[in-house]
């Protein structure tokens, strides 16, 4: 048989008959009370960033309903609060009989826990008490909007005189046909009492960026689009430029390029800029702002020193001239007042600090501080989520601390993620937002009325404000009562509250950073050059304009295009690469060497326009052939013809070399710095030399010989010439008179009688 109910067996589930009825109730009850007074109790401080949109998500095809205004943000007691709800209808039936209404929850937050659990009730949870309710009075079409207006006065909110001033939770919710379709959360505030202490707030903001793009027309479009009024700057200026309230951590190079740029409205936003910073906290950034945890996971130091853009000409890296600033005959927009001696403008950033540290990450790594520090950072920004309170507490600390490196102690300027998503949320917020920012800083003023406590939003790096939102947020915050907006530079000067807080992470490279091996390509052409420069006679003059380049591809704002990035890396190689080639050997392709010394005949050529004083360097490949010294040569300065055209100059050098014995050796020659000649400045060249240095000798030796036979052959000739008959007969025999003819000489049949017959007879 089928037990029943009757019987005493109970379908599953089924509450035990013992826990139904009025008991069980009241058991029910007691038991939400105590999870909610716990949750009240025990909820810690640091909350989950609220939703940026005031319309709950239903997905698109639902009713919405947007706060358009609230008024006022802070009630007084006899004041009546007015609150107009935009109703959306986005299904694609119509809505009959749409209905608004205003509910209140007349407890009093006093957690922001509390706070974070009524933002984030569900549809079809609380909405407390209703206040007011209207119709919308007509049908909603699929598409249509129609706006409601309802009012509450103070006393019916629980804000009253006599009433706890803390935050009451409101809900407008839209109903039709008795089925609720959409809610929408925030809170009524009433000002506070006398004997609370404000808390203090600071507010810091990033001007940073766009990325310098190595094509000069292109980084000034992006500038000019960046200043914009709809545009990342010109939104920032708009938002904060009103206000010294708002810190400022800013790229100095940016601002200098702004200021020399074509664009007169980005020269226009560099002067409100600089106009600005009066009586603001403002820091300065490294150059051109490099990545810090990029460098700091490379291993390798922040460049120092980079020369910011200036008016003037730009120079050709290659020449150091006013000309071309490229290796491909485009400029580079990297103009330095030390490229043509005209003078530089104003630093912009003078009177900044430059002891704050504002990583990419929002929670940087312990490696990325310690290499802050050892730059000389004495203080980080640590971004929501970083550094949170390693125990529960029951209040909000002061949001600074310090952390340990191995560089030394760093200030921490801890951010608080509530407020900073709810100051940084932009279009779609709206005044719930507004609302929950005052309900969030009221609890926090309350938790410790007589202790105060100072803290920090810090406003994404990439921020894209709505400046009406922001601007309307400061200035509820400063109506308040419970807030006083402070500078940056008072919570430096905090003392560290005495609370244990998670550490940062030890190291943990982000995507997106520049990855070591285009770091290290870049550190090791900004060295060859470095040294390549010592042959100049102003190294710095030659460096100067290049120096940028190295520095750019590691800005933070490459991050979101690494291959534009390694796009800028290799430009700046090829850069660096066309003025190491400035000077180069040329020699023939072989030389005939028949003396013991001579010189060697060595032309350079260079199309810098600094005099470059190198030396001479010959390097045998055989003993035969020997350079004992190095001879040192200034090669004038390359000119321009009056097109403009480089005209190369060259020297002639002779470099004496010594000869031994005969065969061909093969010769190096390279050019190295006068200055350091451990480094060389060009590629070396080769030529052979036909060595015959014996010839010399043997032809000495042939010569003197020749020299000694001849002697000898005209001492022989005069010897025979003095001893010949003619002589010897003129000096016995008497000669006849002139007058007396000679006596005809007998003739006989053999012939002519011989002398000594003659003389017989």
């Amino acid at each position: 048989m089928t037990p029943s109910s009757r019987s005493g067996a109970r379908p599953p589930g089924a509450a035990p008959a013992s826990l139904r009825g009025p008991t069980a109730r009241l058991l029910v009850t007691l038991l939400l009370v105590l999870v909610v007074a716990a949750g009240v109790l025990l909820g810690g401080t640091t909350a989950a960033p609220p939703a940026a949109a005031d319309t709950v998500p239903e997905g698109e095809d639902a009713v919405t309903l947007e706060l358009t205004s609230f008024a006022p943000t802070v009630l007084a007691p006899d004041s009546t609060l007015t609150v107009t709800a935009r109703v959306t209808n986005g299904t694609e039936q119509t809505l009959g009989s749409p209905t608004v209404t205003l509910g209140v929850d007349r407890r009093a937050l006093g957690t922001r826990s509390a706070l974070e659990s009524w933002t984030t009730t569900g549809l079809d949870g609380r909405v407390g008490t209703t206040v007011a309710t209207e119709d919308v009075g007509r049908p909603l079409a699929p598409g249509e909007s129609a706006d409601v207006t309802l009012s509450a006065p103070a006393a019916e909110l629980g804000l009253g005189t006599g009433n706890d001033p803390g935050p009451r939770g409101l809900a407008v919710a839209v109903s039709d046909g008795g089925t609720r379709l959409a809610v929408q959360r925030t809170f009524a505030l009433r000002a506070p009492a006398d004997d609370v202490s404000p808390v203090r707030l600071s507010v810091v903001a990033a001007l940073t960026g766009p990325s310098v793009d190595p094509d000069p027309v292109a980084y000034d479009d992006a500038l000019s689009a960046a200043v914009a009024s709809e545009g990342r700057l010109g939104r920032l200026l708009a938002a904060t430029g009103g206000t010294s309230d708002v810190g400022w951590v800013a790229d100095p190079a940016l601002l200098a390029a702004a200021a020399v740029a074509a664009d007169p409205a980005v020269n226009a936003w560099a002067d409100a800029v600089s106009g600005a910073t009066a009586g603001r906290s403002t820091f300065a950034l490294r150059a051109y702002d490099p990545d810090v945890a990029a460098f700091a996971h490379a291993g390798l130091a922040l460049p120092e020193g980079t020369p910011l853009p200036s008016s003037g000409t730009s120079s050709d890296p290659a020449s150091g001239t006013p000309a071309d600033d490229t290796a491909d005959g485009t400029t580079d927009g990297d103009d330095d007042a030390a490229d043509t001696g005209t003078p530089a403008p104003p630093d912009p950033t003078n009177g900044w600090r430059t002891d704050l540290a504002w990583p990419a990450d929002a929670v940087p790594d312990l490696a990325t501080t310690t290499l802050a520090v050892a730059s000389g950072a004495t203080a980080t920004v640590v971004g929501p989520g970083g550094l949170a309170p390693a125990d529960s507490l029951t209040y909000t600390p002061s949001g600074v601390a310090t952390v340990t490196t191995s560089a030394g102690p760093a200030t921490a300027l801890v951010a608080d993620p509530v407020l900073t998503a709810l100051l940084s949320a932009g279009d779609g917020s709206g005044v719930s937002a507004t609302q929950r920012l005052l309900a969030e800083t009221a609890v926090i003023a309350r938790e410790r009325p007589a202790d105060q406590r100072h803290v920090l939003a810090a406003l994404p790096r990439s921020w894209e404000p709505e400046p009406g939102l922001f601007t309307a947020r400061l200035d509820a915050l400063r109506d308040s009562g419970w807030v006083d907006l402070a500078p940056v530079d008072q919570l430096l000067a905090v003392e560290p509250p005495a609370v244990d807080r998670a550490s940062l992470p030890e190291d943990a490279p982000a995507d997106g950073e520049i990855g070591a091996a285009e770091l290290r390509s870049l550190d090791r052409s900004r060295a060859e050059l470095a040294a390549f420069a010592t042959v100049a006679a102003d190294p710095t003059a030659l460096m100067r304009p290049l120096e940028p380049a190295f520095v750019t591809p590691t800005a933070v704002a490459y991050r979101a295009a690494p291959p534009s990035r390694t796009l800028a890396v290799q430009q700046a190689e090829q850069r660096s690469a066309a003025v190491r080639g400035g000077l180069s050997v040329e020699t023939r392709s072989s030389f005939f060497f028949v003396a013991e010394q001579e010189d060697l005949p060595v032309r350079v050529r260079s199309t810098l326009t600094q005099d470059a004083t190198v030396q001479v360097v010959l390097r045998p490949d055989d003993p035969r052939l020997r350079a004992p010294e190095r001879t040192t040569v200034t090669i004038p300065a390359a000119t321009r013809d009056a097109d403009g055209d480089l005209v190369p100059t060259e020297a002639s050098v002779g470099v004496p070399v010594e000869g031994f014995g005969s065969g061909n050796v093969t010769v190096e020659v390279e050019l190295v710095s006068a200055a350091q000649p451990q480094v060389r400045v060009a590629e070396p060249q080769q030529f052979v030399v036909r060595v015959r240095a014996d010839w010399e000798s043997v032809g000495t030796v042939v010569v003197a010989v020749l020299l000694v036979i001849a002697l000898f052959a005209g001492i022989w000739r005069t010897v025979r010439r003095g001893r010949s008959p003619r002589r010897l007969a003129g000096a016995t025999l008497d000669q006849p008179s002139p007058q007396d003819p000679p006596a005809a000489a007998p003739s006989g049949p053999d012939g002519p009688p011989r002398r000594d017959e003659e003389r017989v007879e």
